[in-house]
């Protein structure tokens, strides 16, 4: 239940706090006062978009805070979407220019989507022109999933159906790219032995290139290292002897000064590097040789590597992986030209079990609709429309004709759709003796309003939200009319909160409690302010709704007699 709602900066609001209780709650005023758009700033709380010219002109932000007190069952919806187990909750969003917007539940940061499921759990808010939608047939079988509890079903439906669609396309696709895929399988053929036939092994490239190099260079490397080793070790005055002597005279000179054998140890060192250098030299000396079949072998297989690279757009170094590409890709070709078959069972088996499914949800379906014209023909005399019949027949889906003999979601002049198969559309007949007909067609504005509010009662009453919003639903009505559909809005509201936006005092009469909402001009800015009545101030309210804005004797005399009947 909503106990306390403050808004701030929001359009032309600039603050308002409101404190509600149980029953049924009742906001009135003047048209543009404002009461709707309290109403949008709690959708906010369910999650809604929140757009930047919302905010009041000259503030940086608009903020929406609430305080509910939870049910049990709203506790366990709070608690499995991991908030601490309370037995109440905060919730604050902004909005901002800037276009960041933040969501707080108990001060913690949160965000819209968890919000909106949270909201969800919490209020139901219904507009004043949702009785529209029963103009359209297709929102009827909305309706009546929504009664009978039937989104489970549906949704298993709608993943059957979804991936029954899936393998069918994919049988498509592989029927209809038979032809392309044997030609690619050929081409691929063609390449695979192509690249076989190179046998290039990965980074062959690389190692062919600097051997290439060492062959173009062998004399001048050859020369290099021979000289190199003479320099070092073999000829005259080579390097090794220098650090011989000069190592062997630290040493004789090490018993006059100690100090000497720490640098005589170092010389010795660099010797023997310089030997095992010298040695190296002299091997590889021995070893590079220039070899012209060899660097003729070298450069015919890099010309071919590389046309074959600029062939298959990579580097000579990745033929090899190339070649397993291609191997994986003739594979995988193989195999789905082989499973078309394969294909059109499991496309088969999908489908039958999307029907298995939706026949399911039929099945309930019916049931369903037994049931709601039952409770719907019940509930509306109380709404005033004694004697009037509604009926939920299922028809054909014509659609099925549109629909390929072939098609595997076509069966019985009925198409499966993720909605299931069904088709149906609310009829209705106003007056005793009048045949039923669609409610698009003989219904009038005010008996699709009721026959809205009906269907909110029946689909709401057993909900878990605790706070059902009617945002000016009693458009289209009036007299007798809206005081019987102020009676079964304060019927109800036994056992939960409602939160209603009414211009009819015959509705407002019943009030649990009431709030006027009243726009002024204040240091020349349009400020919304609203207010809980007394039991006087009531009167004075339900006088102006009634008798307009000079409030005569009589209208308060009205007012006072509505007041007693609906006590009573």
């Amino acid at each position: 239940m909503l106990h306390s709602v403050r808004i701030t900066n929001f359009a032309i609001i600039d603050e308002l706090t409101l404190e509600f209780a149980g029953g049924l709650n009742v906001l009135t005023g003047e048209t543009g006062a404002g009461k709707s758009i309290i109403m949008q700033a709690l959708g906010l709380l369910c999650g809604t978009r929140g757009a930047a010219d919302l905010i009041r002109t000259g503030a940086a932000e608009a903020a929406i805070e609430a305080v509910f007190e939870l049910s049990e069952g709203e506790r366990r919806a709070a608690v499995a979407m991991g908030l601490a187990d309370t037995d109440e909750i905060s919730i604050r969003r902004s909005i901002s220019r800037t276009g960041k917007g933040r969501v707080h539940l108990d001060g913690s940061p949160a965000t819209v989507a968890v919000l909106g499921q949270l909201g969800m759990q919490l209020l139901h808010i219904y507009g004043q022109h949702e009785h529209a939608l029963l103009l359209h047939p297709d929102t009827h079988l909305d309706l009546l999933d929504d009664f009978g509890r039937l989104q489970p079903l549906r949704e298993r439906v709608g993943t059957a159906f979804q991936q029954a669609a899936e393998r069918h396309q994919h049988w498509l696709e592989l029927r209809r790219s038979g032809q392309a895929a044997r030609e690619r399988a050929e081409l691929l053929g063609f390449q695979i032995a192509e690249l076989e036939a190179a046998a290039f092994e990965t980074g062959e490239e690389t190692r062919l290139a600097q051997e290439r190099e060492v062959l173009r260079h062998a004399e001048q490397l050859a020369r290099a290292c021979h000289d190199g080793e003479a320099a070092l070790y073999s000829d005259d005055g080579a390097v090794s002897s220098l650090l011989r002597r000069v190592y062997q005279q630290l040493r004789d000179l090490e018993r006059v000064d100690p100090q000497l054998g720490d640098i005589a140890a170092l010389i010795d060192s660099a010797r023997t590097h310089v030997d095992e250098a010298a040695g190296q030299l002299r091997r590889y000396a021995d070893r590079v040789h220039a070899d012209p079949e060899r660097l003729a072998e070298i450069d015919e297989r890099l010309a071919l590597m590389r046309r074959l690279a600029r062939k298959y757009g990579c580097s000579g170094d990745e033929l090899a992986a190339q070649l397993a590409t291609q191997r994986a890709d003739l594979d995988q070709l193989e195999r789905a030209g082989t499973d078309v078959e394969g294909a059109h069972r499991a496309r088969t088996e999908a489908a039958d079990h999307a029907w298995k499914e939706a026949k399911l949800l039929s099945a309930a379906r019916r049931r369903a609709a037994r049931e709601l014209e039952e409770r719907i023909r019940a509930e509306l005399p109380r709404l005033g429309l004694a004697g009037a019949q509604f009926v939920v027949p299922f028809e054909d889906n014509d659609g099925a004709r549109d629909w390929a003999a072939e098609d595997p979601f076509v069966r019985d002049r009925n198409r499966l759709t993720d909605r299931g198969y069904d088709r149906v559309e609310f009829q209705l007949s106003a007056n005793p003796g009048e045949q039923v007909r669609p409610l698009a067609r003989v219904a009038s504005g005010g008996e699709l309003s009721r026959i809205m509010l009906a269907l909110k009662v029946l689909t709401a009453g057993a909900g878990e939200a605790g706070t059902l919003i009617f945002d000016e639903v009693d458009a289209g009505i009036g007299g007798t009319v809206a005081e019987a559909v102020g009676r079964r809005l304060k019927l109800l509201a036994q056992g939960r909160q409602i939160l209603c936006i009414t211009h009819l005092p015959q509705i407002a009469v019943h009030a649990d409690h009431h709030f006027s909402v009243e726009k002024r001009l204040t240091k020349g800015r349009t400020v919304t302010s609203a207010k809980p009545l007394s039991e006087t101030e009531r009167i004075v309210e339900l006088s102006r709704m009634l008798g307009g804005a000079v409030v005569s004797r009589e209208a308060e005399r009205y007012a006072r007699r509505l007041m007693a009947e609906a006590q009573k």
